[in-house]
């Protein structure tokens, strides 16, 4: 929901005017209180996503008497079903509205200048990506172009004291609500390296012009469900830890609904810059299953991202994946518990690794969409890690045994210990390298079982609902 308020006598800088508008729950006294943002000419606008249906007041707060004062009423009736923002349960990633824990695995695509005044382009990646590859979210590179939209290094401004680009944020909202439409998540990157000027350095960081976006942000965004910020890349070598510390709290209290920020640690290794982000972010180069379970250990009271770009490329690069290895990254951040991912494949599409363009379709996307269809009602917050059920698999389960998901790798059989079942469960298995198709594995009664494949290959074997 959204509201224009028209003030013609501003004083100064309109991006620097502070006003608020305060949401009241009737019934329960919930309040949630965002930021007016500065629309353009005469008009202020603020925007309302209700948490819980039922009857809302709203009140308008300034010291801009032609903002200040102004009251109403909205109700809302109950949408039930809906993905709304992102949130965790323990160490899974996870979204209000459904209360349902799934796995980012975001896609490469461009900048906000790919997509500004370009609806065809965000609906062209959300078919290509999200419904015919399986992937559940995008990862949109910023940098600079939060202050002019055509440029990516801050260098590159001549502004002294830069304000918010309008058109960036037409872009990125648009983007935000079309993949939210689909049940998607946008992944943001709001700023990049030192080396290649990405980043609000020359202005100083969580000084004036930073803390003028970050409000901006906080008040145009913050009330669109379906994104989460990372803070850039290569964070080592150029923000420390109380700079980013100030950066996220100050970002959650201009915020009305909390987003999950994070913060890339330095290079393979299980560090944090900042133990205040939302989620625990880390640079790790071709992450095994077993890195992967270290990384949700390392901190398990809040969900984990390995936010390097795995990156399919030509370039021999020793970090870079194939489609074997993007396959493989996506089942075993899964099994592991569920670590997020940024994938791409820059074969053809170079220019996509500085958001210039977006990622290339995958040369075989039915085994990711193979990927996202076993998954799509398996995964569950109450899943556990069950690797002692299995001689020649990892397992995950629920803790009242009555789903096992198993995952082997170059194998011809499934060794299974379901003693712990209550009573009989049905079986399906998937060869996770073709395009989807359940085998009918039949009814397992509690006990010791082995299923035997046809061939060796890497499967997925569900044992009940």
């Amino acid at each position: 929901m959204e509201w224009n308020l028209t003030n013609a006598t501003v004083d100064g800088n309109p991006f620097d005017l502070v006003a608020r508008a305060t949401f009241v729950h009737t019934q329960s006294g919930e309040t949630r209180t965002t930021g007016l943002f500065y629309a353009g000419d005469d008009n202020w606008r603020f925007r309302f996503t209700a948490t819980q249906p039922g009857e809302w007041t709203v009140t308008t707060s300034s010291d801009d008497p032609d903002l200040d004062g102004h009251h109403g009423t909205v109700t809302i009736a109950p949408n039930p079903g809906v993905p709304g923002f992102v949130t965790n349960f323990g160490n899974k990633w996870g979204r209000t509205g459904t209360n349902e824990a799934f796995v980012p695995q975001f896609v490469m695509i461009g900048g906000p200048q790919t997509y500004y005044n370009n609806p065809a382009e965000i609906q062209t990646n959300i078919q290509t990506f999200l419904v015919e590859h399986g992937f559940n979210g995008v990862h949109t590179p910023v940098f600079c172009r939060w202050f002019v939209l055509e440029k990516p290094q801050c260098s590159r401004i001549n502004e002294a004291d830069p304000n918010p680009d309008l058109r960036t944020f037409e872009a990125l909202e648009s983007l935000i609500t079309e993949v939210h439409a689909t049940g998607g998540v946008a992944h943001i990157w709001m700023w990049g390296d030192d080396s290649r000027s990405q980043n609000p350095k020359r202005w100083g960081l969580n000084e004036t012009a930073d803390l003028r976006l970050q409000r901006y942000i906080a008040a145009r965004l913050g009330p669109l469900p379906g994104w989460t910020m990372g803070y850039g890349y290569d964070l080592f070598e150029w923000v420390d830890d109380e700079t980013l510390t100030a950066w996220h709290d100050y970002m959650q209290s201009e915020m009305g609904w909390s987003h999950f920020l994070g913060a890339r640690s330095s290079k393979n290794q299980l560090n944090q810059l900042s133990e205040a982000m939302d989620y625990s972010a880390y640079e790790q180069h071709r992450p095994g299953y077993d890195l992967y379970v270290r990384t949700i250990e390392a901190r398990p009271g809040k969900p984990s991202f390995s936010e390097d770009r795995f990156r399919i490329r030509d370039e021999g690069n020793a970090k870079d994946y194939d489609m074997a290895q993007t396959r493989r990254g996506l089942w075993r951040s899964t099994m592991a518990g569920g670590v997020a991912n940024i994938w791409g494949n820059l074969i053809g599409a170079p220019q996509a690794n500085d958001g210039q363009t977006t990622s290339a379709p995958y040369p075989n996307p039915g085994m990711i969409r193979t990927y996202a269809q076993f998954w799509a009602n398996r995964f569950a917050a109450s899943l556990v890690r069950c690797n002692e059920q299995s001689d020649n698999a990892v397992c995950l389960m629920t803790p009242e045994q009555t789903s096992f998901v198993f995952y082997g790798e170059e194998t011809d059989r499934i060794e299974m210990d379901l003693s712990g079942m209550a009573g009989d469960e049905t079986a399906v298995v998937v060869d996770t390298k073709l395009p989807y198709a359940e085998i009918d594995v039949g009814l397992l009664e509690p006990g010791s079982h082995v299923w035997q494949a046809p061939y060796v290959s890497d499967w997925a074997l569900a044992v009940g609902e």
